[in-house]
């Protein structure tokens, strides 16, 4: 149970990212060792939450065909893929520690993770109580916070869910999961750099819109080289994790790269 695979960075299309995270957790068995499948995607592309409907992106937008549109079966809302998001899948098998009932507290411990990886960065983050994630999504439904709440989370890093990762309130690494009879896939995309002004106009479907949604989104989430003041590596991210996951290098097993296309 102490072993992990490590399918090491891969960059492609995100479409073959969705298909391998997927491939990995069908065919996970009991016993299996948890596996890391690193990724970033090219070309970039916005990728839709489960639930989510293409109503969400701009006609306009989508009309023209500016950037591919994908949908995974995690829940959440869009992100925008592409070499300032680093992705990262986490395959445990049905029988492992880290798989735990509560679906809200299986974040707890990858939360926690993220923040003592970015603290070897130099960033100081920390993980969201439920509580807290919970109250910002109660303003949905509130009458004077309505709109611009269910506008912001039509990004995933617009809103905050339990356990993820933030400097003050502002998101750094976003979560979700997927959760099947032999085992759980979670994931977690890490903002190297943060600039809405696509994004926004992906999302937005009038000028007010896109206005609120650019100026909003640098408000709600923040990427690593803005918090450290210079550009960081994807290289520097997964070494950090690793190693606080990990410490012991015998309990890591990598992958051929080939095989994780």
């Amino acid at each position: 149970m102490s072993n992990w695979l490590i399918y090491p960075l891969t960059i492609a299309d995100q479409q073959r990212h969705i298909e391998q995270g997927e491939h990995l957790l069908t065919t996970v068995q009991a016993g299996d060792p948890a596996t890391l499948f690193w990724s970033i995607a090219e070309p970039a592309g916005l990728v839709l939450g489960f639930s989510q409907k293409q109503t969400v992106i701009n006609p306009a937008a989508l009309l023209a065909g500016s950037l591919p549109i994908y949908h995974r079966r995690a829940g959440g809302t869009a992100v925008l893929v592409g070499p300032t998001l680093l992705s990262l899948d986490v395959i445990l098998p049905a029988d492992h520690p880290l798989q735990l009932p509560d679906l809200v507290e299986s974040y707890r411990w990858f939360g926690e993770t993220w923040v003592a990886a970015l603290a070897q960065l130099g960033v100081t983050t920390r993980v969201v109580p439920p509580a807290e994630a919970h109250a910002q999504r109660a303003l949905r439904k509130q009458p004077e916070t309505r709109e611009y709440e269910l506008l912001m989370n039509r990004a995933c890093y617009g809103s905050l869910s339990p356990y993820e990762v933030v400097v003050g309130q502002r998101k750094v690494v976003g979560f979700d999961m997927i959760r099947r009879r032999t085992g759980s896939l979670l994931q977690a995309g890490v903002l190297l750099q943060w600039d809405t002004q696509v994004l926004a106009h992906l999302l937005g479907h009038t000028p007010d819109e896109q206005i609120t949604l650019q100026k909003g989104l640098l408000d709600r989430a923040v990427g690593l080289d803005t918090l450290l003041g210079r550009v960081i590596t994807s290289d520097e991210v997964i070494s950090a994790f690793e190693r606080v996951l990990i410490p012991d290098e015998r309990q890591r097993f990598v992958v051929d790269p080939l095989s994780s296309l």
